[in-house]
């Protein structure tokens, strides 16, 4: 696993990515908290304190990886990242979130996409999966714009504020890794 590379967006965005660091805790934990950040996902506890023990936690650092999303002037617009980092099976599933005052922009697509293209080439991951709450219409979109196929219905598959929710599968595999059997219809 290359654990010192990163993603890169595309130049045409004015954002960059850079591992997620200790004092992102404050920012993050700000816009996760605002009024349609979190409503339509999993996220629990975004207390500052909770944030800080996921970016420090020693698990994350090997079988997960999260970077910052930000602007040129290194403000805090979002995230995004790989949980669950499987390199025995190649495969990890994609994760990210934007504070509501910057979605619509096409940020979480961009930054999907060079974090799966990342996945595929820095890995060697030949799948990355997704689940998305069946009501999160706007990351079902970021996730189809990206090639991910829905595979199916996860029922109750998580509890939700206390209720058990349905999700949706999604998933991309890397055609050359394999074996020529993946998607390979929205190259990144």
């Amino acid at each position: 696993m290359v654990l010192h590379s990163s993603p890169i967006l595309p130049p045409a965005f004015p954002t960059h990515l850079r591992e997620l660091a200790l004092q992102d805790a404050v920012a993050w934990s700000y816009y996760l908290s605002l009024p349609g950040a979190v409503e339509h996902t999993s996220w629990g506890d975004v207390s500052v304190e909770a944030l800080r023990r996921q970016i420090v936690d020693p698990a994350h650092t090997t079988r997960c990886r999260r970077w910052a999303i930000l602007d040129s002037d290194d403000q805090l617009l979002g995230t995004v990242g790989l949980n669950d980092i499987d390199m025995e099976h190649h495969r990890a599933e994609l994760a990210y979130d934007l504070s509501p005052a910057h979605q619509g922009r096409g940020l979480a697509t961009e930054a999907a996409r060079a974090v799966i293209a990342w996945a595929h080439t820095a890995l060697g991951c030949v799948r990355i999966q997704a689940t998305v709450l069946d009501s999160n219409l706007r990351s079902i979109a970021v996730l189809e714009r990206v090639g991910m196929q829905r595979e199916g219905l996860l029922r109750s598959y998580r509890h939700v504020r206390g209720q058990p929710r349905d999700f949706w599968m999604y998933a991309r595999t890397h055609p050359q890794l394999h074996g020529g059997q993946g998607d390979d219809r929205a190259a990144p």
